[in-house]
């Protein structure tokens, strides 16, 4: 896939409004953002777009508020991020309900920044909405994308508006897709390693992965799917039955690489268990992570490897003691990316290890994309990216 997005670098945008679609849908515990690659990922656009004298209208969503006004899904926790980031620039935030009577009203605010409530407050964001996408567009003069992991979704704020106004690209989609597209034609000795629970969401892109990787690994709950299909008991493990048949079709590829023991678990007792034979568990217990042999295993291969992409964690990361083996190949990884190895990751989850891990500097490159990220990567066409074209 191709970078032949239109970008704003050289537009002129002295006195415009610019309807910047951002992604800071981003970790938030207790009312703190726990985590701010996202919003410092659009600093730099942000920054060139008041250089160049443009008012920007900031719009991202947060959670799943179904359309609903939803103080629990409010943004205004990283408006406060954003506007310790952004000093001596007056930045309003806009809680004013999107409807026609109010938006003469916000054409007359004149900050430089104007950081809206979260847009999936509205019905219309996610059904894409032509009346509410009309509403949206008439605020400003030009769109900007810089919400690449929500670009494979077809939404007011991703699609509808851009196909309304002249629509760029901003400075961090186009890092996306030049490096994304890097990772699609590796350098050999290559490696892929793909972790999360479902094989159902990454099936096409291990595929994909087989045929330009040297090796792909797995982990995670995607994994268990792989032993089942292998006649393997997992006991109460998590497994997608119905993929099970779409698994045994690549099972046997050589290139596919397996845990070679894992982390057990039943109730508060936690052992590790070998994969050998037919069963790997009892009925009671559950796989939970990958064990210290895989570890090591993964890491030579890590080592060994000259461009590696990684995507998923290979464990439960929602108990503390099921993220040793996530945290241990962010460690690795990030080691070996910090010089002769090109290395990629991206994926919320993913991008919580390699943070745990303090090893984010060493990465070549972190995507904000989890899911639009792999359709990326197996060659679909984003809807969001296709409109900058």
């Amino acid at each position: 896939m191709k970078n032949n997005i239109k970008t704003f670098e050289s537009v002129d945008l002295k006195g415009k409004k610019v309807f910047l679609r951002v992604d800071f849908n981003v970790a938030v515990v207790k009312g703190i953002v726990e985590e701010d690659f996202k919003i410092k990922a659009v600093l730099p656009t942000i920054e060139l777009l008041l250089k160049k004298g443009a008012q920007i209208l900031l719009f991202s969503h947060f959670g799943r508020p179904d359309g609903k006004c939803d103080k629990k899904y409010s943004l205004k926790p990283v408006f406060s991020v954003l506007k310790k980031k952004i000093k001596k620039i007056k930045i309003r935030f806009v809680d004013d309900r999107l409807i026609e009577r109010n938006v003469k009203k916000i054409k007359t605010y004149r900050e430089p920044i104007l950081f809206f409530e979260n847009v999936r407050f509205y019905p219309g964001e996610e059904k894409n909405e032509l009346k509410f996408t009309k509403l949206l567009a008439s605020l400003a003069d030009v769109y900007i994308n810089e919400a690449f992991a929500c670009s494979h979704r077809e939404n007011a704020s991703t699609v509808g508006v851009a196909k309304l106004l002249p629509a760029f690209g901003g400075l961090h989609l186009k890092k996306e897709l030049f490096f994304l597209n890097k990772a699609l034609d590796p350098k050999s000795p290559s490696l892929a390693i793909v972790g999360g629970a479902k094989v159902s969401t990454k099936l096409s892109v291990l595929k994909k992965f087989l045929k330009k990787y040297d090796h792909v690994l797995l982990g995670g709950g995607l994994a268990n799917t792989f032993f089942a299909a292998a006649g393997r008991g997992i006991g109460d493990s998590f497994f997608e039955k119905n993929e099970i048949a779409k698994a045994k079709k690549i099972l046997n590829d050589k290139k596919l690489i397996l845990p070679i023991d894992v982390v057990v678990a039943s109730g508060k007792k936690v052992k590790i268990k070998k994969i050998s034979g037919k069963k790997i568990c009892e009925k009671n217990e559950k796989i939970m992570d990958i064990g210290p042999a895989t570890i090591k295993y993964y890491a030579e291969l890590i080592r060994q490897s000259q461009n590696i992409i990684w995507g998923g964690p290979m464990g439960f990361l929602e108990e503390k003691r099921f993220s040793y083996g996530s945290l241990s190949i962010a460690r690795v990884l990030g080691a070996v990316a910090s010089g002769r190895v090109f290395g990629i990751a991206g994926g919320g989850e993913t991008i919580w290890a390699i943070n745990q891990a303090k090893m984010f500097k060493y990465f070549d490159f972190i995507s904000t994309g989890g899911g639009a990220m792999l359709e990326f990567l197996e060659g679909r066409k984003l809807p969001g990216l296709e409109v900058l074209k």
